[in-house]
């Protein structure tokens, strides 16, 4: 009788534990799994714009300060390199009210926390990227519309499954814009004049994901 209740829990365990595993672990963000997203940004910049010369005829020094409103939409496609662990270019339209519409091209590092038997999921972004933002500097680039700003990408949110594959993705989001530079101006002059730019923009990012 003492074997047969023994074999019966063992049997029991051995039926219960894969389930328990199966329903703990993540049901997205595994391995080899892909992700598409899109998502609108608006929030609010902090700029600073440093403008000099260092000739001793005619010496120039300007600094200005401003907080531009931040308008971006973003795409992006990222896949799962190990369970939790995302890789993701990321493509940005940057419509800032102050400025020339730009786009800024991202690689970003995500990280997708799971929480056992739930279909949320907390995440943490880090990336380094690449746009042609200027701000209301950007006449002093020449026309020239080269990726030369360089951004940071910080990010921290939720991602929540509604149905299968799709999530509803939420973000506060910090993006740092640099932008360094001498040009010429011979229009009056044959000066040379340095340019040194940063925007610090804060925003609430709210969108969507396809999970497969």
């Amino acid at each position: 009788m003492k074997t047969i209740i023994i074999s019966s829990i063992i049997l029991l365990f051995v039926n219960i534990y894969p389930q328990v595993r199966e329903i703990e672990s993540r049901s997205y963000f595994k391995q080899g799994d892909f992700e598409v997203n899109f998502s609108t940004n608006l929030g609010v910049g902090f700029q600073s714009v440093e403008r000099s010369n260092s000739t001793d005829y005619n010496p120039y020094y300007y600094q200005n300060e401003g907080r531009p409103f931040i308008f971006l939409i973003s795409a992006a496609i990222g896949v799962c390199i190990i369970d939790g662990l995302t890789v993701e270019p990321e493509f940005d339209i940057n419509m800032i009210t102050d400025a020339e519409i730009s786009t800024s091209i991202l690689a970003n590092v995500i990280y997708n926390f799971n929480i056992p038997r739930k279909e949320i999921y907390p995440f943490l972004k880090l990336g380094f990227g690449f746009s042609n933002y200027r701000s209301d500097y950007y006449y002093y680039s020449n026309g020239d519309n080269s990726l030369d700003t360089g951004v940071l990408n910080l990010g921290a949110g939720l991602k929540i499954v509604y149905s299968s594959g799709m999530a509803l993705k939420l973000e506060i989001n910090y993006k740092r814009y640099s932008y360094s530079n001498t040009y010429n101006d011979y229009y009056y002059d044959q000066y040379s004049y340095e340019i040194n730019a940063l925007v610090e923009a804060l925003s609430l990012s709210i969108g969507y994901s396809i999970l497969f």
